[in-house]
């Protein structure tokens, strides 16, 4: 009876040991799983950035473009339009 009862209580201290370990582990797992959350919605936000900057320059391209069309043709600049965008004055 009394190696019965030794054998439980390594048992249980091996239990309470390994335990440790596997909260220890998935606690781990779980914070890397919600850094990588983190980094690929920085990943996204970084490329939808560079994406509006670079239709911002095709943008401003194309509004150098046209002022320099209307220079050339006209001998002069067209008024600027209230917002900003030479395309839409009236």
């Amino acid at each position: 009876m009394e190696m019965l009862q030794t054998l439980l209580g390594v048992l249980f201290v091996l239990g309470l040991s390994c335990g440790g370990w596997l909260i220890w582990g998935a606690t781990q797992s779980r914070q890397r799983k919600h850094e990588l959350a983190l980094a690929r919605e920085r990943e996204l936000t970084k490329r939808e950035q560079l994406r509006i900057e670079s239709e911002e320059r095709v943008q401003e391209r194309a509004d150098r473009i046209y002022l320099d069309a209307v220079q050339r043709h006209t001998g002069e600049l067209p008024p600027p339009a209230e917002d900003g965008n030479p395309s839409k004055s009236t």
